[in-house]
């Protein structure tokens, strides 16, 4: 029987940070489908990567050739809208990994030339500012987008620190924000130009601009506890990895909800509900997020868009069904959709806690 901290990573990986396999499965299959005209059986593996385009000849042997890759602009120093997601697929002539291009909200799309092979690349809520590790200069680095200010980490990190689980959250203004990787926990502040250390065993969730409060968590196989530093932690059951940031009134978080039972298989599963509480001690209470389309299901929060509505990325177990994001109003459950993930091998959402 597996137990019950693989059942909520296997919950976890429903709506992976990373890799959306499935999807890319699914975005290759409708892109063949669309050339094709044809039908075509697909294995749901988790694996990144366009499709392949068939040549047919008369009375001749299928031809399978790579699809055309096309090229965007690279992002330019300044005059960007906010960006709406970021995506990178899997490529034929540069290794692994393309690199990171970003889609902005007047539908523009950039590729992010100096951006990691590994590492992390977020953004605000707000999507004016982005963050991501730069190898060429061994330390996270701030653009602001309109404007064109860079600023650069003091923390200075091999790109190995990345290899492995990594965070990276920011502050709704992206000059403060923690930075988590396989041996530091740093809280870096861009305007006094520090890097300071957090507490060890726990996973950064939310940082707020200029002093104001950070917001950690410490998973066991039970429970998950969470803290703003400088308070007591509290205790939330069934263990989670899926949180919000913290809210503008500096106490109030959500999270992805989940039942436990322990004769069921996977023990942990999500029952399509958020819990809204006070993350300084206090009253609970439930929401099922209305205006959803058919099948989907919460596994993701993010950034508050405003003092009630929060960021929430829906997924389904059907791998033709894309995932979305979506604004939940907490007071109304009414939830309104922003848009759909792109079907590509990995993703970024402006201010989701993965």
């Amino acid at each position: 029987m597996k137990s019950l901290s693989e059942d909520l990573h296997a919950l976890a990986a429903q709506a992976p940070d990373v890799d959306l396999g499935a999807r890319a499965v699914r975005g290759a299959r409708r892109r063949r489908a669309t050339r094709l005209a044809v039908a075509a059986a697909a294995a749901v593996c988790v694996i990144a990567g366009g499709g392949a385009t068939f040549l047919w000849q008369e009375r001749a042997p299928a031809l399978v050739l790579p699809p055309p890759e096309t090229t965007v602009l690279p992002l330019p120093a300044k005059g960007v809208a906010p960006v709406e997601q970021f995506y990178r697929a899997i490529c034929r002539d540069t290794g692994p990994t393309c690199a990171w291009r970003l889609v902005t909200r007047d539908g523009a799309t950039y590729e992010l030339a100096d951006g990691p092979r590994d590492g992390p690349v977020e953004a605000t809520p707000d999507g004016r500012r982005i963050a991501y590790y730069s190898p060429g200069r061994h330390a996270v680095v701030v653009r602001d987008l309109a404007g064109g200010q860079v600023w650069t980490s003091p923390l200075k990190q091999q790109e190995r620190e990345f290899d492995s689980e990594f965070a990276l959250r920011l502050a709704p203004g992206g000059l403060r924000f923690a930075v988590s990787g396989r041996t530091s926990n740093k809280l870096v502040d861009l305007k006094r130009g520090t890097a300071t250390d957090l507490p060890k065993g726990w996973w950064p969730l939310s940082v707020s601009d200029g002093t104001g409060p950070v917001v950690m968590a410490k998973s066991s196989d039970d429970t998950t506890s969470v803290r703003v530093l400088g308070h007591a932690p509290v205790a939330v059951t069934p263990s989670t990895y899926d949180f919000s940031a913290l809210a503008p009134d500096g106490r109030t978080m959500a999270r992805v909800n989940a039942t436990l039972d322990r004769d069921r298989t996977p023990m942990v599963q999500n029952d399509g509900t958020l819990v809204v509480f006070d993350v300084l001690g206090g009253v609970e209470r439930r929401i099922r997020p209305s205006g959803l389309a058919a099948g989907l299901l919460p596994a993701k929060l993010g950034g508050w868009l405003s003092a009630r509505e929060v960021t929430m990325m829906t997924v389904s177990g059907d791998a033709r069904q894309d995932a979305v994001v979506y604004a939940v109003d907490v007071v109304s459950s009414r939830a309104r959709e922003l848009f759909t993930l792109r079907d590509d091998g990995q993703f970024s959402v402006p201010g989701l806690v993965r």
